[in-house]
């Protein structure tokens, strides 16, 4: 396994919700993954060129954990990754939304779109913890549902077919999120993301360590970066064909906890590996710092 190197912090009060594995292989050489639907189960399929994280999780020993645990300095909210819980108030009305009995995604926008009042009182509360932790304007990116059992859970539905069914899945594997004008120079300058955990379950985020840059810069090293032109939409493919050993982190994402990623400026992934009911989580685009 490559070794660790510094770079995006993770602050989390609880170190053993992280682990480590060693490393990334393209999809079709490892066995796959079943996905549950409605208490039926699918082979999960991949779009060509996706790389999933090797299933060989441990706790990370305490050189490693010195590595990537967050440190105060220098914090920023594109070099870090931050985990915590919502508050109580915020967590006894998203209790009262019932949404854990809901078992698709057009049950749980029916739960929104039945209880406006309640659904009021959650707006105005999230706001005002969003806003506590936040360094600019921010935004209702989502309401979204994934699979239970899911490896990973990032799809680009806009690539299906009218009408598709389970079959026509294709998940996209580790990524980097990316914006219309962005580059690998200025994807640190585009805000982070806010999930919440509203299913029953937990969740996991998957992320490396690394951002662009890093990445970039040690491509540089193996190959030449102007000739392959390397850029936003192929380094994810270029970083994992080449360092396949460079390992990645698995956080676990509690109900009603949250994370705080920079997901524009480092290889990621959501996973609902192991669950076995409706994974739902809402995301915010800004500039969260905690």
């Amino acid at each position: 396994m490559k070794k660790l190197k510094p770079g995006i912090k993770i602050y989390s009060d609880d170190s053993g919700i992280i682990q480590i594995n060693s490393g990334t292989l393209h999809h079709s050489k490892q066995a796959p993954n079943e996905i549950i639907f409605r208490n039926e189960k699918f082979i999960q399929r991949y779009e060509s060129e996706a790389h999933l994280p090797k299933r060989n999780w441990r706790q990370l020993d305490s050189e490693e954990y010195k590595i990537i645990a967050g440190d105060h300095q220098n914090k920023k909210d594109y070099n870090s990754v931050f985990t915590g819980e919502l508050p109580d108030s915020l967590k006894e009305l998203f209790n009262r939304l019932d949404l854990h009995t809901a078992d698709s995604e057009d049950k749980v926008f029916d739960k929104f779109k039945e209880n406006k009042e309640l659904v009021n009182e959650i707006n105005l509360k999230l706001n005002e913890f969003l806003e506590s932790i936040s360094l600019a304007p921010f935004k209702l990116m989502s309401l979204a549902t994934n699979y239970a059992n899911s490896e990973i859970v990032s799809l680009d539905k806009r690539k299906l077919p009218s009408g598709y069914t389970i079959k026509d899945l294709q998940f996209i594997g580790v990524h980097k999120d990316s914006s219309k004008d962005m580059t690998l120079h200025t994807c640190h300058k585009f805000g982070n993301r806010i999930a919440l955990n509203l299913g029953k379950e937990s969740r996991y985020l998957l992320v490396m360590n690394l951002s662009m840059l890093q990445a970039y810069n040690m491509i540089k090293k193996e190959i030449d970066v102007k000739e392959n032109e390397i850029n936003n939409k192929n380094i994810t493919s270029y970083f994992m064909k080449l360092f396949p050993d460079y390992p990645m982190l698995k956080i676990e994402h509690k109900p009603y906890h949250y994370y705080i990623a920079p997901t524009d400026n480092c290889f990621h992934d959501g996973s609902t590996f192991g669950s076995t009911s409706l994974d739902i989580v809402m995301t915010y685009l800004g500039k969260f710092l905690i």
